[in-house]
């Protein structure tokens, strides 16, 4: 996974430096989130609300989720017609150690 996700990180940071020092610096929050993440399929507001005093609003942590997918970190779950479900079954918090050292 690290050449790909190398690969993708890259192509964010030429995207889109800003978003990719915004992911860069709210990393650890997102960890959070996930790592407490009481539900497989959870909406953006629901693991947003299990935050303490977070220090970005709901639609920049809605937008590093997005990230999250793109960067193959978490998946979007498709099935709903409605708010973006995230599906973190398989979520794999060494992926996101792995992207945390390459933020670095």
């Amino acid at each position: 996974m690290a050449s790909s996700l190398t690969t993708r990180l890259e192509a964010l940071e030429a995207r889109s430096p800003q978003h990719y020092s915004t992911l860069q610096r709210h990393l650890p929050l997102l960890q959070t989130a996930l790592d407490d993440a009481t539900r497989p399929y959870p909406t953006g507001r629901q693991l947003y609300a299990h935050l303490d005093d977070p220090p970005l609003p709901a639609r920049t942590f809605g937008r590093l989720l997005a990230l999250l997918v793109e960067l193959e970190i978490i998946e979007c779950y498709a099935e709903r017609s409605s708010a973006n479900r995230y599906d973190i079954r398989a979520y794999d918090a060494a992926d996101l150690d792995e992207l945390a050292t390459l933020l670095e």
